[in-house]
Order: structure tokens, then C-alpha cells, then sequence
């Protein structure tokens, strides 16, 4: 009872910041809301007193990930920026690698699987080499395009995770990480394009993201038909 009490004023603050942060169409604000969100959900998880402690690290680079994004506009910040988000990501597909069979997929769908991750590593080379060549340097660009090649390889683990499990924890895991990379996605548009409506979807994905992560931190066999009350 007290957990859920926790979750549903930080769920009601986050939702309050949301709403007010739509006054404001600015990138700053924007980075302001995301790194509320990030704090917001670190503190959310230390009351909880989360088990699996890996995931609070994880936290804690995307705090110092939001706090260092703030400064975007500075020498290096980009390359450390990128290298935060990859720990990060790193991090999260270190916690389910135990969980992969490895062995389960056919070559076939083994093949498959090969090329739609190698599809999505072109889009990501063609849309950081081709559209930021005003926007930033080579090393820049090399930080970027490392940072997606990270973040669509633990994609690609966290699809494989649901597919060997099909459980709904790995549905949520699938989900948060997923979404994750989306909200990064949206930023780099609305960054690169000027395309600011994505702001908006930013915060809303971030939001999300962390949603499902709280589902699945707070999953487990006894509770799993009831920890969507905890919102």
C-alpha cells in the first residue's frame, strides 16, 4: 500500500511538470522535464528500494546523461553526452543477456534478424552523416553514430528477450528500452530539423519509458496481474 501511494504522487507530479511544460515550446524546457523525470524516477526507486540495484545505475547515467544535456551547446559535449547514453544502454542489455537463448533461433530467422539491424545501422549512419554535416564535426558525428549502433543492438537484445520468454516482463523490459531510444530519437529531429513539435513526443516517450520501467522493476510472479494498480 505504501509503495503504491509513492508511485502514484510521483506518477501525479511528473503528470503535473508534463502539463505545465507544454506552455513552454523550448529545448531547454524540454531537457529541464526530462532530467525531472530522470530524478523523479531515481528517487521513486530508491524508496522502493529496487532489488536489482543494476538498474539503479542505470538511473543514475541517465541523470548525469539529462544534467550533461543541458549544456549541448558547449565543446564535448555531444561525444559525452554519447558515451553516457551507451554505458547506459549497456547496462541494460547486460541484465538480460543471462536470459537469451542463444541457440534457439533457426538460421533462417537468425539471418532475418541480421539484416533488419543491419538496415536500421545504414538509416542511423545515412541520417547522422547526412543531415547534421552543418550541425557538427567528424568526431561528433562518429559519437553519435556509435551511441545508435549501441542503442539498436540492445534493441535487438531486448526484442530477442521477448521472443524467447514472451512473458510479460519482457514485454515491459522490450517497451521501456524501446522507448528510450525513441525519446533520443525525437530529440535528434527536433535538434537537427528544427522540427520542435517533437518536443512534445519527446516528453510524452520519456514519460512512457519510464512507465514501463517501473512496471517491469516492480513485476514479479506473485504480483504480475496486479502491478499496472500500482498506477
Amino acid at each position: 500500500m505504501k509503495n503504491k501511494l509513492i508511485v502514484k504522487i510521483v506518477t501525479l507530479v511528473i503528470v503535473i511538470i508534463n502539463i505545465a511544460s507544454v506552455l513552454f515550446l523550448d529545448f531547454f524546457i524540454s531537457q529541464l522535464v526530462r532530467l525531472a523525470l530522470s530524478a523523479l524516477f531515481l528517487i521513486l526507486f530508491l524508496f522502493l528500494k529496487t532489488r536489482n540495484k543494476l538498474y539503479l545505475v542505470f538511473l543514475v547515467f541517465m541523470v548525469i546523461a539529462d544534467i550533461v544535456d543541458l549544456y549541448y551547446t558547449k565543446p564535448y559535449i555531444t561525444e559525452i553526452y554519447s558515451l553516457i547514453k551507451m554505458i547506459a544502454f549497456s547496462l541494460l542489455a547486460f541484465s538480460v543477456l543471462k536470459k537469451i537463448k542463444i541457440q534457439k533461433l533457426e538460421y533462417k530467422v537468425v539471418i532475418l534478424f541480421s539484416v533488419v539491424v543491419g538496415i536500421n545501422l545504414l538509416i542511423a549512419y545515412k541520417l547522422v552523416s547526412e543531415t547534421s554535416n552543418l550541425l557538427y564535426n567528424n568526431i561528433e558525428r562518429i559519437a553519435m553514430f556509435a551511441n545508435w549502433i549501441v542503442s539498436i543492438s540492445v534493441a535487438a537484445v531486448a526484442a530477442k528477450y521477448y521472443f524467447d520468454s514472451e512473458s510479460k516482463k519482457a514485454f515491459y523490459f522490450m517497451c521501456f528500452t524501446f522507448l528510450f531510444i525513441f525519446t533520443d530519437l525525437c530529440g535528434f529531429i527536433s535538434n537537427s530539423f528544427g522540427m520542435h513539435l517533437f518536443l512534445y513526443l519527446e516528453r510524452i516517450l520519456y514519460f512512457l519509458a519510464y512507465m514501463y520501467l517501473s512496471f517491469y522493476l516492480c513485476f514479479t510472479e506473485e504480483n504480475k496481474d496486479d502491478v499496472l494498480e500500482l498506477f
